[in-house]
């Protein structure tokens, strides 16, 4: 077998081991690329798998939150429902109450034109009786200033009984 001529620039053609190990390599390098991909597919389905666990988990909180607060809108309208029927029933009693305050209206006896008769004054802080030798109708003699001082010296002592 005759070499064909080189041409001017051309390289010799390479030796079967290289070409060998470059076909190799290749082969390697898609082999890697197709393990690659089929992690970066279970890796993203591991985060599908995550991420449906984690909106399941924000959907149960979220539907809790929602039952409570049903319960309190539940608990509020009962309390409104009861708050309604008491209203209610104070409305009652005032219509009762007015109705038995017209009745006892009508019962009592209509005022007179004519003032009342004025009934003897009575005293409320009445004097001394008078004593046995008292004479009726005379009024109680009235202390003398000596009998009156003791009193006003005590009441001008001071906390400890001596005088100021």
């Amino acid at each position: 077998m005759s070499v064909p001529p080189a041409s001017p620039g051309a390289e010799p053609p390479l030796p079967r081991w290289m070409r060998l190990i470059g076909a190799g390599l290749t082969a390697l390098v898609a082999v890697l690329a197709l393990v690659l991909l089929q992690q970066l597919q279970q890796q993203a389905s591991r985060n599908q798998a995550l991420e449906g666990r984690v909106q399941e988990l924000e959907n149960r909180r979220d539907l809790e939150r929602a039952q409570a607060l049903e319960a309190q809108l539940r608990a509020l309208a009962q309390r409104l429902q009861g708050l309604e029927a008491s209203a209610g029933q104070v409305r009652e009693l005032e219509l009762q109450q007015q109705e038995l305050r017209r009745q006892l209206q009508a019962q009592l006896p209509r005022p007179s034109s004519q003032p009342p008769e004025f009934l003897p004054f009575n005293d409320p802080y009445p004097g001394p009786a008078p004593g046995p030798l008292a004479k009726p109708g005379a009024k109680p003699a009235a202390k003398s200033p000596a009998q009156s001082l003791p009193k006003a010296k005590a009441s001008m002592r001071s906390d400890d009984g001596r005088l100021p």
